[in-house]
């Protein structure tokens, strides 16, 4: 066979040998508020029976996605591919292993309605509180370049040895192989990065919450149940590009505690675990998770401000994927301030938060407004 014919077959061979990269079962999140919620609500007002509601404006800003070591992702990429025509009489064969880059960047604007009921009546000293928490992601815009050098082909197997062929055959049918891989490995490369970019919104998965409050004099404690259910815009084949996280059930019981030791000092700390069932659509399950969030908050004459810090840690592995453990892995701190609305009887949060370290998740800055009234 000629040497020009040979090299058109290993272009053909090489370019079905597409980049073996994966995302996570969820797209390294859980189903966790990440921005931080509990320095507004460690220093609301007391508790008022009846309906209340808040509006949640939250502006998230991602610079990556990180690995098992906490730095930015890489992952790794083999395979390998076979002439699909006999070469020199023999099918040839090579394999290759290489590492890929993530480089993300991701913006996203997120609304919550929320809706909630206190009862009038007493249950065990305590009052009973359902909530209702409706997120739209009015817009999701991710860029993500998948690059890194192409991996060297192993040499073509069988050898060209035989039949005779003219000296030089063997080096010049590797060399065009593997100019050949370079081209369609980076245009792999290319091609997944634009499938796992874009622009989306939609509706995100409903939580519903139904929770006992107490109060006794410096003392507030909240135990509840939440429910998460899969209402949001989901497509299994769009991977992460969802403003839904998937076709399956969170449950998240959890207590909050908030102590004050002084007249204008507030302490709270929050305690969560996550259960959640096998995604229906791909057969994944995304592994439990535990979550604390702690505050604490100084009364000012024109507000309440404070730090506040969130842990969340998967505890179980993912199950039914392709990278294995993937344990989710995020620690983040910022600060929060919370006013009233002159004439409107409202208070108003403003948060921050920071990413301060993460292993297999997505990493970045959360900042948000919240509007809280009781009616």
């Amino acid at each position: 066979m000629r040497l020009a014919h040979l090299r058109q077959f290993l272009l053909t061979a090489c370019a079905l040998g597409a980049v073996p990269t994966s995302w996570a079962a969820e797209g390294f999140k859980l189903r966790f508020p990440l921005s931080g919620t509990l320095g507004g609500e460690i220093v609301a007002s007391a508790d008022k029976p009846g309906l209340f509601g808040s509006l949640a404006i939250t502006q998230i800003s991602l610079d990556k996605v990180t690995d098992g070591s906490g730095q930015a992702r890489q992952q790794g990429a083999s395979g390998n591919f076979a002439t699909p025509a006999p070469v020199a009489g023999t099918v040839r064969t090579a394999s290759y292993s290489g590492t890929v880059n993530f480089d993300l960047r991701q913006t996203q604007t997120n609304a919550n309605l929320i809706l909630g009921y206190l009862t009038e009546d007493m249950y065990g000293g305590g009052r009973l509180s359902v909530v209702f928490n409706l997120p739209y992601v009015a817009r999701m815009d991710r860029r993500l370049n998948l690059g890194g050098p192409t991996p060297t082909l192993s040499p073509l197997s069988p050898a060209l040895t035989t039949p005779p062929l003219p000296a030089g055959t063997a080096a010049a049918a590797q060399a065009s192989a593997q100019r050949g891989f370079d081209t369609a490995y980076q245009a792999g490369l290319a091609s997944q990065s634009a499938g796992a970019s874009g622009v989306t919104d939609g509706l995100g998965d409903a939580e519903l919450t139904a929770a006992w409050v107490y109060r006794q004099d410096r003392l507030r404690l909240v135990t509840g149940l939440t429910l998460a259910v899969p209402t949001g815009k989901y497509s299994a084949a769009s991977g992460a590009l969802n403003p839904g996280f998937g076709n399956f059930y969170t449950l998240r019981p959890g207590v909050a505690l908030a102590y004050s030791p002084a007249t204008n000092w507030t302490l709270g700390a929050r305690g969560s675990l996550g259960f959640n069932t096998r995604n229906k659509d791909n057969q994944i399950k995304s592994g439990n998770f535990a979550a604390l969030d702690l505050a604490a908050a100084y009364r000012s004459p024109i507000g309440v401000i404070g730090p506040h810090v969130l842990m969340v840690r998967q505890t179980t592995d993912d199950s039914g994927g392709t990278l294995g453990a993937n344990r989710f892995s995020s620690t983040g701190v910022g600060l929060f301030f919370t006013t009233l609305i002159p004439g409107l009887d409202a208070a108003v949060n403003l948060s921050y938060m920071n990413t301060l370290r993460s292993k297999n998740a997505l990493s970045g800055s959360f900042f948000q407004i919240r509007v809280s009234k009781a009616f």
